[in-house]
């Protein structure tokens, strides 16, 4: 599987169709595997909106795919990927059919790139984000440098 555990903070944009620009969105996530498959929990901001809470369950199906339970705000959706050889794509719905929504997950210079479309009623809306995994800066007081700083 090409998602790895660990800390990833996404950045892009959401564009609506119609519209000339995109809205910038953030995801800040945790991915945790363990033997049945992985959880990825968090937050996602867009410019306009509150943050809405991000949880999705992906694990392995009898068949080859992986079966994926997401929540996303308020959102239930139910899916299906490919997630063992590139492209990785995968498909999202609701459960009354009222949304849809299709994505791939493909490896960038330094992460993961995540694009995708959602039809939900009349309206259609496509996204970008680009994760990268988060270096937290660790500080200590015992280190000396050599150089002087400018």
């Amino acid at each position: 599987m090409l998602l790895k555990a660990g800390q990833w903070l996404g950045r892009g944009s959401l564009l609506v169709e119609g519209a000339s620009l995109g809205e910038p969105l953030v995801c800040d996530l945790t991915v945790e595997q363990d033997s049945t498959g992985l959880t990825v929990t968090g937050a996602l901001e867009l410019q306009r909106t509150p943050s809405s809470s991000v949880s999705v369950r992906v694990a392995p199906n009898e068949v080859g795919t992986y079966i994926i339970d997401a929540r996303i705000g308020g959102v239930r959706l139910d899916g299906v990927a490919k997630l063992e050889s590139v492209p990785n794509l995968g498909l999202l719905w609701q459960a009354d059919g009222a949304l849809h929504a299709t994505f791939a997950l493909f490896q960038v210079a330094e992460g993961y790139g995540f694009r995708g479309f959602l039809r939900e009623r009349d309206r259609t809306l496509t996204w970008e984000v680009a994760f990268a995994l988060k270096q937290d800066a660790i500080k200590a007081s015992n280190v000396v440098t050599l150089r002087r700083r400018r």
